[in-house]
């Protein structure tokens, strides 16, 4: 049985993708797994399964006061550094720069046989380490390019775009070791779709964090808001700023309902069957964004919503299908009007089909190697 650590030091709970990959893992019956987080901030329901041991400390923002904030620093590195130690895994996989020291302690000093898997759920340019509160992760950075890097047997972005971008920045790390890993739902969500019963109306969801200055939120309000025979709209966000939410809770529109306490994952393809359409509504403000591809596109394609996606948006462009059923639209949401509910209206006619992505075939070559199927 292969021993596999997972480190990921930002709440699980805030990254599906990471909890649909321990779910995964955690069927295989030839890995033993135990991961390391921090808890969540946010009310969200802890992440557990039964089947892996997971263990947990503060994340040092959290912490109240700068005595308690250091110690949550030292935990943060000295924790899951105990854990390895004491597990003695054959693979380790660790997710963003900001869990990678620990890894690198553990290669470096104490097991340089272990193979180093590294995933990262965004795309960060090298000034992006510059930014305000990112000096300790630089640090960390600097760790992983310098050795991790050259060490590890996998490196992945969630998409080709965001790979490019990385394979530009570190032309020096061997090709084969650069992999795409998308961040697919599970498979089971097909199994909600439902049929609509009445398309004659739009039922626009989006569910997600939302600022001003990142999404175009008021703009799908105020073309909701001028439509209000045609449209209506959900919205599920419990990551939003204060001037966000006092925006929403001023609406006093019939047509527009806010969930701001957000919705549970997993509950996510249960109310999906009261909507049509799935809003990603991100401006593309930076590489990173402008690369997206994000969870909610296949998401909503799992749960058979059409999706409407920002022409900003790079990382979406692949998947543009208006032909298909679930189809990616590609609308102006600066200029939203009647065409792109035209063209809205014309997608749902055809045929449905459901989506191919499911995150247990895209997670299937990863999983090889740490079962140790394929060669590492």
């Amino acid at each position: 049985m292969r021993r596999t650590f997972v480190h990921h030091i930002l709440p699980l709970e805030f990254y599906p993708p990471v909890t649909n990959f321990l779910n995964v893992l955690s069927r295989n019956q030839n890995l033993k797994v135990v991961a390391y987080s921090t808890t969540n901030n946010k009310s969200r329901e802890p992440y557990s399964n039964k089947l892996i041991r997971i263990y947990r400390s503060i994340y040092p923002s959290y912490s109240v006061n700068f005595f308690q904030k250091i110690i949550s620093y030292i935990i943060m590195v000295c924790g899951p550094l105990l854990r390895m130690l004491l597990f003695r895994p054959h693979n380790v996989i660790y997710f963003e720069p900001h869990s990678s020291y620990p890894v690198y302690l553990y290669k470096r000093y104490f097991n340089r046989n272990v193979n180093v898997f590294i995933h990262y759920h965004e795309y960060y340019s090298k000034t992006d380490f510059n930014g305000n509160g990112m000096s300790l992760i630089k640090f960390f950075n600097k760790r992983e390019v310098n050795y991790l890097f050259r060490k590890a047997c996998w490196i992945s972005q969630t998409n080709q775009s965001r790979l490019d971008l990385f394979a530009e920045d570190y032309p020096w790390v061997e090709k084969d070791k650069l992999k795409t890993l998308a961040n697919f739902p599970p498979k089971s969500w097909r199994s909600y779709y439902s049929k609509r019963n009445d398309e004659s109306k739009i039922k626009l969801l989006y569910i997600g964090a939302l600022s001003f200055e990142n999404t175009y939120i008021e703009e799908i309000i105020e073309f909701v808001r001028d439509n209000a025979e045609l449209l209506e709209l959900d919205i599920y966000s419990y990551n939003l700023k204060d001037n966000v939410k006092n925006y929403l809770n001023a609406l006093n529109l019939r047509n527009v309902r806010c969930h701001l306490d957000g919705v549970e994952y997993n509950q996510i393809p249960v109310i999906s069957s009261n909507y049509n359409v799935g809003l990603v509504l991100y401006k593309g403000h930076n590489q990173n964004y402008i690369h997206n591809a994000p969870n909610k596109l296949f998401e909503y394609l799992a749960c058979g919503l059409t999706v409407w996606v920002s022409a900003n948006l790079k990382g979406c462009k692949p998947y543009l299908n208006a032909g298909k059923n679930p189809g990616v639209l590609e609308v102006d949401y600066t200029n939203l009007n009647e065409k792109s509910l035209l063209e809205t209206k014309k997608v749902f006619s055809n045929a449905f089909e459901a989506s191919p992505f499911n995150c247990e075939e895209e997670l299937g070559d990863l999983i090889g190697l740490l079962i140790g199927d394929n060669k590492v």
